[in-house]
């Protein structure tokens, strides 16, 4: 039978399809024509790609179009051979779900053996999206030898045993120490607090959906800003991007206290605990 390798990424609209393209046709080129396919953590379920996905796919001469998210699920995993995490952030959250199969989970910049996890481009230009494309076909190609030996022999790629008991990827680097609060993301977070604020205050008068355009683009701003390599903030914005992007009317104002609590966490690095505490909130508020 053939193989089935899961990229997992985000909303499954950019990254992980993007990837999913670029692996099926690197191993096609090798004659190995394998079942690869993607998924999110926060999947927005038949959404298609992104429009700048679609045509920095198309520069590869792939074509993505017929692409529709999907969110993870217990059967995907099971019939993966390999979930491949499009960042670190998002493996430490798949084996947090699925420990069982913490064996078959790793992140792609992890697989390649380099520290790289290759950022979010959702707002960016579409020469962003190629640039990144380029660099994602990079690591594929890097890592594409120790996939295949991964399938045959499971113990090639390493992995160790945090104190929690939890099964990580062997990092190949020691994390720098925590950095300051970036200016950057202190301003977006501080704006974030503002327009959040003004919606509160004034409901009536700020139209929710440029709101959310801007709550969006600052917050995309601060997931590329991590404070170090163990802040998970790409993961945590991940989940309350999939939040503001899944609320068609304006939040109510405990809702809106919920996210101020949230934008204020990101003041500091964001751990594992913070985005399981979040993604809980998010899934009680969506079931509402």
């Amino acid at each position: 039978m053939k193989p089935t390798l899961l990229l997992v990424g985000g909303a499954d609209t950019g990254r992980a399809p993007m990837t999913a393209a670029l692996l099926r046709s690197l191993l096609l080129s090798r004659g190995l024509d394998w079942n690869v396919e993607s998924a999110g953590v926060l999947g927005h379920d038949g959404d298609p790609a992104e429009p700048e996905a679609r045509d920095a796919m198309a520069a590869f001469n792939l074509n993505i179009d017929e692409h529709r998210a999907r969110s993870l699920d217990d059967e995907l995993v099971a019939a993966a051979a390999l979930l491949i995490a499009m960042d670190n952030g998002t493996a430490r959250v798949l084996r947090l779900r699925y420990p069982s199969v913490a064996e078959q989970i790793v992140s792609l910049g992890d697989l390649s053996g380099r520290q790289r996890d290759i950022p979010d481009p959702f707002r960016m230009q579409v020469g962003a999206w190629i640039a990144y494309a380029h660099e994602i076909e990079t690591l594929l190609r890097a890592g594409l030898e120790r996939l295949l030996e991964r399938l045959n022999k499971p113990s090639d790629i390493p992995l160790h045993i945090a104190s929690s008991g939890e099964a990580t990827a062997a990092p190949s680097i020691v994390p720098p120490a925590v950095q300051a609060l970036d200016a950057e993301r202190s301003a977006a977070l501080e704006r974030c607090k503002r327009l959040l604020a003004l919606l509160n205050e004034m409901p009536n008068v700020i139209d929710w959906s440029n709101a959310q355009r801007q709550l969006e683009t600052d917050l995309w701003s601060v997931g590329a800003k991590p404070l170090s390599a163990s802040d998970l903030v790409q993961s945590y914005v991940a989940v309350l991007l999939g939040l503001l992007r899944a609320s068609a009317t304006m939040p109510m104002p405990e809702q809106l206290s919920v996210l101020v609590l949230a934008v204020e966490r990101m003041q500091a690095p964001i751990n594992q605990q913070a985005i399981t505490e979040l993604s809980a909130i998010v899934a009680g508020w969506l079931v509402r």
